[in-house]
């Protein structure tokens, strides 16, 4: 394998990581307002913060091969990179940073939604398992699922992890308030992204090994189902909590739900790993 093929190999579990663990704070004000308005002082506490709970992290549980504490401290600084370049693509999706804003205020709201970020690069490949130990259709434990015990396996799963993220942000004022603030460029963005990343955890990131048992469980279709059916999730979540009603504006149904799908896909697919 080429030098390239192994730093792609090892940062696409790093940036899964990091959204399966950072994804909930993403979507809270209250980060965006302390990165924000922090003094810089405060922002340098975070990064350093963010570098040396990572410098323990990858010691024990690194996303890369370890051998030397050079080799631990350029792990650390990855996990760092990958926080502040997953904040980045997040927040710009969500449209809560802009090139009009000052500065001070892009780097403050990255810096603070860093330390999540890192940490769940650090520790995605620990939680899940190195390449190849541990994979999905219950190989591990005997034979594999039939075709339609693993699409169900894999139904379920996806709304019991869209359940967790999603019910947990669905009340919030930040669903109405992301939704309103984005443009249809935004919108088909987020679409975009949602199936990306559900990919990348499940496909891509290394963490699961299993080789596909029935049409829901090919890489293109399972994403695609997962993602109607997080979205069916998130529009349920928003109307039991009263964010939207069916007499609201198509339009407006629409954003909410594809806004809070951005979290209800990463716990979909999450928890297509672990069920």
């Amino acid at each position: 394998m080429g030098a390239w093929a192994q730093e792609r190999d090892d940062f696409i579990p790093a940036f899964s990581g990091a959204y399966i663990f950072g994804i909930p704070l993403l979507c809270t004000m209250e980060m965006w307002w302390i990165g924000q308005y922090a003094d810089l002082w405060k922002l340098l506490i975070f990064l350093g913060l963010a570098f040396v709970a990572n410098l323990g992290l990858t010691y024990a549980a690194g996303f890369k091969r370890r051998s030397t504490f050079g080799t631990t401290v350029n792990q650390a600084v990855d996990a760092v990179a990958v926080g502040i370049v997953a904040a980045t693509i997040m927040l710009l999706l969500l449209n809560q940073i802009r090139l009009s804003e000052p500065l001070d205020s892009i780097v403050g709201k990255n810096v603070v939604q860093t330390v999540p970020l890192s940490i769940g690069a650090s520790v995605a490949n620990q939680i899940f398992g190195t390449r190849g130990e541990k994979s999905r259709q219950g190989e591990s434990h005997g034979e594999p699922m039939g075709p339609w015990h693993s699409f169900f396996s894999d139904v379920g799963a996806t709304i019991i992890g869209g359940i967790f993220i999603g019910f947990s942000i669905a009340p919030t004022d930040e669903v109405p308030m992301i939704a309103v603030a984005l443009d249809y460029r935004h919108l088909v963005a987020v679409i975009g992204f949602s199936l990306v990343v559900s990919y990348m955890i499940v496909f891509a990131s290394g963490f699961d090994q299993a080789s596909p048992q029935g049409l829901f469980q090919r890489p293109f279709t399972e994403t695609t189902l997962a993602y109607i059916v997080s979205l069916a999730v998130s529009f349920v979540a928003l109307y039991l909590f009263d964010q939207i009603e069916m007499g609201d504006p198509l339009l407006s149904m629409l954003e909410e739900t594809l806004v809070l799908g951005v979290p209800a896909t990463v716990g979909g697919a999450a928890s297509r790993l672990v069920i």
